[in-house]
């Protein structure tokens, strides 16, 4: 937007679109990291909980009916039963559901911060972009 001699007004357009639309990728790549297999992901499966990472779906989990016994197995290296236990934790409540709602919301956003820009292939593609993230979710959900 900068390079391309844009206004001050459509460069903050375009760089709340570049946020919204990270956003949406970052819970995205969350969630599918707690409910995708690694063949299906092209990596492991699950490794944020192996790191420690608390990311949105583990979050919203931990604060679930079932978030005492997710913080009690989070609380130490986790690999096997436990990994397996702790994934079927964050699986079983709301939090996947809850956490691809996020992402949606930000996917609208992010499409709604173009819509001036729809005369121009390049937004036109962004937004798809932005779309396909939930279609893969979707996708792996089915």
């Amino acid at each position: 937007a900068i390079v391309g001699g844009l206004s001050r007004d459509d460069i903050d357009r375009l760089t709340a679109f570049g946020l919204a639309y990270g956003m949406a990728f970052q819970v995205v790549d969350d969630v599918l990291d707690v409910i995708a297999t690694d063949e299906q992901l092209g990596k492991p499966a699950g490794h944020d909980l192996v790191e420690g990472a608390y990311n949105l779906p583990v979050l919203r989990a931990l604060a679930g009916p079932d978030g005492d016994e997710l913080a009690d197995l989070l609380g130490t290296p986790i690999e096997g039963e436990t990994w397996e236990r702790a994934r079927a934790l964050v699986r079983s409540g709301s939090a996947v559901d809850e956490s691809i709602d996020v992402a949606r919301a930000y996917v609208v956003e992010a499409n709604d911060l173009l819509a001036p820009f729809e005369d121009r292939p390049a937004a036109v593609a962004l937004q798809g972009a932005a779309r396909h993230l939930i279609a893969s979710v979707d996708a792996v959900r089915a």
